[in-house]
Formats: structure tokens, sequence, C-alpha cells
């Protein structure tokens, strides 16, 4: 059985932090209070051995199947079939501690996971079942709602006659863009009117927010131009702004957002 073990990079790092201020000369009170820890765990670090504090061990009841979860999880069996496995071989432990231990076998072995399908004779029979089906999934109607995708016509007509909602929302849609494609504003009051007294409360205080700025609305309907540069660059500024919070001071904050015109 191959050695699984490996260090604890965040062990590591605090272990050579503290051994470098305890070698400048800095006291064990300095040392917790510059990297953030206790004075207790300094001591620890200063006197303990390298391999017992920073080495980390994936040891637990599932070591025992180890080679067969290894196997299991690259053939693609998903780790609830492979609990499920285990267990009836013998594993006594919890649910919790099995799956943290092959999240630990995934990432040391790096193990894609996008294959995981359930290979358990429920789930098996359950996709066998759903097949038997014709259905339209919720990914499909939004798809088909924002970006035009096609859906087979019987699927369309039972969408709409099932959720008459569905229907509204589609027309509302196209009749927004249409707005903005060919800059019709007498348009734009008739979409307002119209959904503002919609029965979906959704679209109604949708309405309501473009009534409510009609000037910007107008503007964006009529005119080409569009504020995004300034809004990116606003987002910018803001950026740094709360990068900087806190952390320095106002000099260095106006050194990053100044233009340098020497270079």
């Amino acid at each position: 059985m191959e050695n699984f073990l490996k260090y604890d990079e965040r062990q590591v790092q605090i272990y050579k932090s503290v051994h470098e201020l305890h070698a400048a000369g800095y006291s064990n009170r300095k040392i917790a209070k510059l990297i953030g820890i206790s004075r207790t765990t300094v001591v620890k670090y200063v006197h303990g051995d390298f391999e017992a504090i920073c080495q980390k061990e994936f040891r637990s009841g599932m070591h025992t199947y180890h080679d067969y979860i290894v196997k299991s999880l690259q053939s693609g069996m998903s780790r609830k079939d492979i609990y499920l496995s285990v267990v009836a071989k013998g594993y006594q432990g919890k649910q919790t501690a099995a799956y943290d231990y092959m999240n630990k076998v995934v990432d040391f072995y790096n193990i894609d996971i996008s294959i995981y399908k359930s290979t358990s004779a429920e789930a098996i029979k359950r996709r066998n079942e759903l097949q038997k089906y014709d259905y339209l999934t919720r990914s499909e109607i939004f798809k088909f709602l924002w970006m035009h995708n096609e859906i087979p016509q019987t699927h369309k007509e039972y969408a709409f006659s099932k959720y008459p909602q569905l229907y509204e929302l589609s027309i509302c849609i196209k009749e927004f863009r249409q707005i903005f494609c060919e800059k019709r504003m007498p348009q734009l009051y008739l979409f307002i009117e119209k959904y503002k007294n919609s029965e979906l409360k959704l679209l109604s205080t949708f309405a309501k927010g473009l009534e409510n700025d009609l000037e910007a609305v107008e503007n964006a309907v009529s005119s080409n131009l569009s504020n995004g540069f300034v809004e990116g660059t606003i987002s910018k500024l803001k950026m740094v702004k709360r990068v900087m919070y806190g952390r320095s001071s106002s000099k260095l904050l106006a050194a990053k957002l100044m233009y340098d015109t020497s270079g």
C-alpha cells in the first residue's frame, strides 16, 4: 500500500516563520503577536519536532480499504456508493469521516470527480424510470426565454398551457428587447402601462421601477451612448479603496491611484 502522507503547507509556513523570528531574537509574546497565534503554540513550534507538527497523515478506519477506495474513485464510482460498499465490508465509522477521507484521497491523487456516476441498483433503476418520460428541464426553459434556444414545439405548448405565467414572461422579454433594438419610445410607454398592472408581482414591480426612473430609461432607449465605461472605472476605484481600507495610509492609496507621467 502506498504511503499516504503529506505535509500541511500552512503548518510548514508557521513553523519556518516561528523559527526565523526566534533565531532573530524575538520574544515568544512578540512572535505570537506578529504571526497571530498563541504563545503556547509558539512554544510548541519552537521546541517541537518538525515531522510531528507539520506532517498530516490521512489515517482512519477507512484506511483499511484504501486500495479499494482509490480504484473505485478512479473508475468513476460515487462516494456514496463507496461508503455503502465499505460499510458492507465492515466499516463502522461515521459517514462524515468516510467522506472526509475520500475527499483527501481525491485531492492527493488528483482524481477527476466530474466523472462520478452513481452505480447503486436504486440509482440505476431511477435513471431507467426517468428515461421513460419526455420531460423539460428548468435549465432548458431559462435558455429558451433568455438565449432564444429552441425547444420542441410539444414541450413549448405543454409548458405554456400548464404554466401561463411562462407565456406572459416570454412575451414580456421579447417586447422589452424590441424596444431597445428598434428604439421605439412609444412602445416603452405602452410596455410600462401594460405590465405595471400585471398579475405577476415581479413584472408589475419591474414596470413600476421603469416608470419611476423614466428619464434614465428614455435616455437608454433613445441614445447609443452608455455609461458602462464610467461604471467600470468606478468599480475599479472602489476595488482599490476596499483593498487598501484599514491596511495602509492615504499616501499609499493616492500613489496607487495616481497616473505616473514619468514613464
